[in-house]
């Protein structure tokens, strides 16, 4: 289930951001700083290119592409 960004408390939604640019980046793959990451992806949860996931089967929630879905 897709569930609207802006419902997620600051923590919430800034600790998915963290392990985002933690999966999809790595710690030593790119070079460019983890607050650079971090704009690219409230910029891309703002135009819509990545959603909150829920799984209830799981009971997380994760951040992914919304073409992806």
């Amino acid at each position: 289930m897709v569930i609207p960004y802006q419902q997620l408390s600051d923590d919430a939604i800034n600790n998915l951001i963290d392990e985002y640019c933690m999966r999809d980046w790595g710690l030593n793959d790119v070079e460019s700083p983890l607050e650079s990451r971090r704009n690219q992806v409230v910029t891309a949860l703002k135009s819509g290119k990545l959603v909150v996931l829920y799984s209830e089967f799981n009971q997380s929630a994760s951040l992914t592409q919304a073409d992806l879905l």
